[in-house]
């Protein structure tokens, strides 16, 4: 569900294919609409981009997948809004005065809306729990391209989020997407680009010795996150109020609760299901300690057409002074605690040799994350993201909503959709 309008997020699906362009509106007209699809539209839309989306999987394999994760805790409830750009004059135009409820809509572009909840802490105030949206699956039909469609739905979309299931007489904080087209497209429809960086790992093959001694991981499982998330979230509420004074002022973060984990995980199973004929079992490693908090990373696999498709991503990683500031890391006062991360990190490059990823990624990576990255990899470099999954925020506060000054904690990849 990345964010393209060529591929991944791109622009557009239309139930009714035979639409002259010729008869098609100008992106400006006051008719245009954005509103909710028909099943049939919903369909249809994954059926026209699932030829640019499927990755590894059939498109008949990807439509179920599609309706799988419609049903996951995250999604069920209205979790997900599907959303379509229409023309209402050619749709009222269109409908059969016999059977009023029958409107066959040319689709002009097309998204999908994950409901999450969310933090913001402003200095010196109490932590908010609020309802933010990821937003994904921005989409148009490539017969549709270049005419201001994908740029007038996400005009519109952007204002309709700003209430969209809030409490009556409440606005949205902020809502987010990841671009796959760069910085500029979101950026001018007010989705303003955040830092978006990774570290890649290789793979490490399990009989392979380690080149340093690290303390021992255990693997986790299903069962396993439910838990952890919970402590992680208790964690975050406590860390998002701890304001430094070069930071901005204000500090927002997607909480990583369970059901976020279990829609990524439903993905990869699926996918791992209908690629490979096995499930994977294990969700990522941890680390326990008898003096500190324990480390560890929850992770999923993609399934691609292409090796650089075949990735495994850590959706989490929680350490004890992760958020150190520079100076006590870089003196080496943290050493257990960076190996540690190293333990959780190289885990995850054996189980991503066990399933055949090209390599690991971790984003937008801490200090402490790095130097561990480093233990491992002394090569290892932190590589600044330009076109593909490009975090993005919306902020409906005062002020720009920029990155400087808008802290997003915790923005790694358990966020993307």
């Amino acid at each position: 569900m990345a964010i393209s309008t060529s591929t991944s997020t791109s622009t557009s699906t239309s139930t009714s294919t035979s639409t002259s362009t010729s008869d098609l509106p100008s992106s400006t007209s006051p008719t245009l609409t954005l509103t909710h699809a028909t099943d049939a539209e919903r369909t249809a839309t994954w059926a026209l981009n699932g030829q640019s989306w499927r990755g590894a999987l059939s498109l008949p394999a990807y439509l179920r997948r599609e309706e799988h994760l419609a049903s996951q805790d995250l999604t069920r409830d209205a979790g997900i809004t599907y959303w379509v750009l229409i023309d209402s004059a050619a749709a009222a135009a269109a409908a059969a005065p016999s059977d009023p409820g029958h409107t066959p809509r040319t689709v002009l572009a097309s998204c999908e809306t994950l409901r999450k909840r969310a933090l913001v802490a402003a200095k010196g105030a109490e932590v908010e729990e609020v309802i933010s949206h990821g937003v994904g699956s921005v989409f148009c039909n490539p017969e549709f391209r270049g005419r201001g469609y994908a740029g007038r739905m996400m005009k519109e979309l952007g204002k309709e989020l700003e209430t969209w299931q809030q409490k009556e007489g409440e606005k949205a904080a902020f809502t987010v997407l990841f671009s796959d087209i760069g910085k500029k497209f979101y950026a001018k429809n007010g989705w303003q680009p955040f830092p978006s960086s990774h570290i890649a790992l290789p793979p490490l093959d399990e009989g392979k010795p380690g080149s340093i001694d690290l303390p021992k991981s255990s693997p986790l499982h299903p069962k396993d996150i439910e838990s952890l998330c919970k402590l992680d979230e208790d964690l975050m509420r406590r860390r998002i109020t701890k304001f430094t004074p070069l930071a901005p002022e204000t500090r927002v973060a997607l909480i990583p609760d369970a059901s976020t984990m279990r829609w990524h995980h439903a993905r990869e199973e699926f996918a791992a299901k209908e690629t490979l004929g096995r499930l994977p079992d294990v969700k990522g490693a941890i680390v326990h300690s008898n003096v500190a908090e324990p480390t560890w990373c929850i992770w999923t696999r993609t399934f691609g057409s292409t090796e650089e498709g075949n990735t495994l991503h850590i959706l989490r990683l929680v350490g004890e002074g992760e958020d150190m500031p520079d100076m006590i890391i870089k003196e080496g006062e943290a050493r257990t605690r960076i190996k540690a991360v190293a333990s959780v990190l190289q885990a995850a490059q054996k189980e991503a040799a066990k399933w055949g990823r090209t390599n690991v990624q971790i984003w937008n990576p801490s200090t402490l994350v790095t130097l561990a990255a480093k233990e491992l990899l002394p090569s290892a470099k932190v590589v600044d993201r330009d076109e593909d999954s490009i975090t993005s925020l919306m902020w409906y506060g005062p002020g720009s909503g920029t990155a400087d000054e808008v802290d997003w904690l915790g923005n790694e990849r358990y966020g993307w959709c």
